[in-house]
């Protein structure tokens, strides 16, 4: 488990918007991802969203069933790739702003194990960057 935390200088309906609008982070997290929601709106609990993620000039895709969702306050994701996973967004206002703190599960097993820790550090150093970046993007009204 791995959990990663910024305070952004901007309202919490706000934040909460950008960071469950999966169409977005491609523009925000660090590596090379697409992502796009299969199933209709309005979205929330059940909504399924698909990843197209590059890792090494290859691409592979996963979906995530949203599991909690709870506007502005919480949102989670639970994954069935190769390497399954679970993510969960919770927002809390600050003085100045919103506090995100995101936390990350994965689940792995078979030979997962073994190349999975590889991934799950790049993911993860992804996080910090991306979170990085929402805030600088936010900030400056880019996003």
């Amino acid at each position: 488990m791995a959990t990663h935390a910024i305070a952004i200088g901007r309202p919490i309906e706000e934040v909460f918007a950008v960071l469950t609008n999966v169409e977005l982070t491609g523009r925000w997290y660090p590596a090379d991802v697409e992502e796009w929601w299969i199933t209709p709106p309005p979205h929330g609990v059940g909504s399924v969203r698909r990843a197209r993620v590059k890792v090494l000039g290859r691409a592979t895709e996963n979906d995530a069933v949203v599991t909690a969702y709870d506007p502005p306050r919480l949102a989670a994701l639970k994954g069935s790739a190769s390497a399954p996973f679970e993510a969960t967004l919770a927002f809390e206002p600050v003085d100045g702003g919103t506090r995100v703190e995101v936390e990350t599960i994965f689940h792995l097993s078979g030979a997962m194990r073994l190349i999975g820790p590889l991934f799950i550090r790049s993911y993860e150093r992804g996080w910090d960057r991306g979170l990085a970046n929402v805030k600088r993007m936010m900030e400056s009204g880019e996003l």
